[in-house]
Parts: C-alpha cells; sequence; structure tokens
C-alpha cells in the first residue's frame, strides 16, 4: 500500500494537469468561435467598444445605420474568470495536504521523526495534523484567491510553488518511511 498510494497520487496529479489543459483549450476555441449578434440598444453599457463591430462594412457607411453589431466574446471572458488550471491546482493542494498527513502519519509510525518544529507538536496527534494541514490548504487557498484579484499570474505561480514545494515533501516523507519498513 505505501508504493501505491504515491503513485496514485502522481497519476491523480498528473491527471489534473492534463484534465486542465484541456479544458483550457476547450475554453479558448469557444471564445474563438464565439460570436453573437444583439440590437444595440439591447446591449450593456459595460461591454467596451473595442468588442463592437458594425454590422455593415465600412465601405457601406454611407447607407442608413444598421441596427445590429457584432459582439465577440471577448468580453463575456474578461470579467475576471478563473482559469481552469487555478481550481485544478486549488484541487492538487488539497490532495498534496493529505498526503503529506498520510505520509507523516506512515513515517511516525515506522518510527520516523518529525523535522519540522513547527509541526512536532502536533505530528503525534493525527486529529491535530490533519487539522493543521486543512488549515493550511484552505490558508493557501484563501491567500491565492485575495491575490488572484491583485495578480493574476502571481496567484498561479504561487500556488504551482506551493504545490511543488508540498510535492517534494510528500516524496521524502514516503522515502523516509520506506526506509523504515
Amino acid at each position: 500500500m505505501s508504493r501505491t498510494l504515491p503513485r496514485l497520487a502522481s497519476t491523480v496529479l498528473i491527471s489534473l494537469v492534463c484534465l486542465s489543459s484541456a479544458v483550457t483549450a476547450s475554453a479558448q476555441e469557444q471564445l474563438a468561435s464565439n460570436t453573437t449578434i444583439a440590437p444595440v440598444g439591447l446591449l450593456p453599457d459595460a461591454v467596451s467598444r473595442a468588442a463592437l463591430l458594425p454590422a455593415t462594412p465600412p465601405s457601406a457607411s454611407a447607407e442608413a445605420p444598421s441596427l445590429f453589431v457584432v459582439k465577440t466574446g471577448e468580453a463575456e471572458f474578461s470579467g475576471g474568470r478563473r482559469p481552469a488550471l487555478l481550481p485544478a491546482l486549488y484541487a492538487a493542494t488539497v490532495a498534496l495536504q493529505a498526503l503529506d498527513a498520510h505520509s507523516t502519519m506512515t513515517g511516525l509510525r515506522r518510527g520516523a521523526v518529525e523535522a519540522n518544529p513547527l509541526m512536532s507538536g502536533a505530528a503525534g496527534n493525527p486529529t491535530a495534523l490533519l487539522a493543521v494541514k486543512a488549515g493550511a490548504a484552505a490558508g493557501t487557498i484563501y491567500f491565492a484567491e485575495k491575490l488572484w484579484k491583485r495578480n493574476r499570474v502571481a496567484a498561479i505561480v504561487l500556488m504551482a510553488a506551493v504545490n511543488g514545494v508540498t510535492a517534494a515533501v510528500v516524496a521524502h516523507n514516503y522515502k523516509v518511511a520506506a526506509r523504515l519498513r
């Protein structure tokens, strides 16, 4: 079981990354093909003029103005919607924190010692350890959401960095636990 769980976790993480890439590509295809026609008076004021195109070609401007404009899908996706990658990174954070708790408990049961002095008090109590790991996942997601409002790229980089460090810790914990069999 101790060798199966890390393999399963890595398979799940790789699947999440592949799934998020597929969803992102699908959204980009939808954006490229998302063109609608709406009456001029019914468009919301928030739609920028850059997203509006005249329904008649510029050469036909001598004729009466048209009642319709073409609205591309750009305005629909510019409202700060999260890319599919960000929720996938959130799910990976939760999964990695759970794996960190499992790998820590497995190592402690086999005789390992918690190396992190900040976690040494909670590591001996499974309930406290799970609470700390749940709080760490929730806190990371909370701060990434706050960061998303100011700097979207930084939020994604933060989540990728945290997940990378946590994945390294999990791999180390399982390696130590495997040596103590």
